[in-house]
């Protein structure tokens, strides 16, 4: 079911998955120039699987929400996802909440966890950003795509400018449980920046092995897919 969620002045498009445990609420959150449809079966099997009822956001300038990309910016979408995170505690005040977010997804979901509580983290391929990039349109990186995208790899190799990231060295104020997905052969988001995750939340991590940056990359089969979601929801379900 479509839900639309009043930001500031328009609205985003999500959709809402019924799960049997009315108590448990997952927010997923897509990839940079992804969008919630992309985002369906992996929430569908943490629904399945684990009972929570999930809603899938669409940011601004991505799939059917308003607005073109280039004329967002990350400080924009993380406003947000606050509109939607206080949505669902004004809906379901005492239900638990949990966020599972895919690389630029889960970018979004750690600047969260100074500001609101929530139970469980789920890092899928975590992207990260230059601490000023925070605030800059996204025209920046769609006018200079190759530019851009030797640039942040980089920066996200450098263990050292990772270390002092701010959006890290306050990860010990999230008193919930993080579990940070590696994706072996990812060629976006390296190991220097999933280890950096790991360390600062004192995570925990599974390793998809063979996996590119994109799930959809990897085109995995059905068996392979369901083996990762399966690794996620039972982790979901331990805590």
């Amino acid at each position: 079911m479509e839900l639309k969620i009043q930001c500031s002045g328009y609205e985003i498009n999500t959709d809402w998955l019924e799960g049997a445990d009315k108590s448990k609420i997952l927010i997923v959150l897509p990839g940079y120039s992804s969008s919630k449809a992309r985002q369906n079966a992996h929430a569908t099997a943490m629904v399945q699987s684990t009972g929570t009822n999930a809603l899938v956001v669409d940011f601004s300038g991505h799939g059917t929400s308003p607005f073109q990309l280039r004329d967002t910016r990350p400080a924009q979408h993380f406003l947000e996802l606050i509109y939607v995170f206080d949505w669902l505690k004004e809906q379901y005040p005492t239900a638990e909440i949990s966020l599972s977010g895919s690389s630029y997804g889960g970018f979004l979901a750690v600047q969260l966890t100074k500001y609101r509580k929530f139970k469980n983290l789920v890092l899928r391929a975590p992207a990260i950003y230059k601490p000023a990039a925070f605030y800059d349109p996204w025209s920046i990186r769609i006018d200079n795509q190759d530019a851009y995208d030797e640039e942040i790899v980089k920066y996200r190799k450098s263990s050292g400018d990772l270390a002092k990231h701010p959006l890290l060295a306050r990860a010990s104020s999230f008193n919930g449980n993080t579990l940070v997905v590696v994706h072996e052969k990812d060629e976006i988001v390296p190991r220097e920046t999933t280890d950096a995750y790991i360390h600062a939340f004192n995570a925990d991590s599974m390793v998809a092995k063979g996996f590119a940056h994109s799930v959809d990359k990897n085109n995995p089969d059905q068996a392979t897919l369901t083996m990762y979601t399966d690794r996620i929801s039972h982790w979901l379900n331990k805590h």
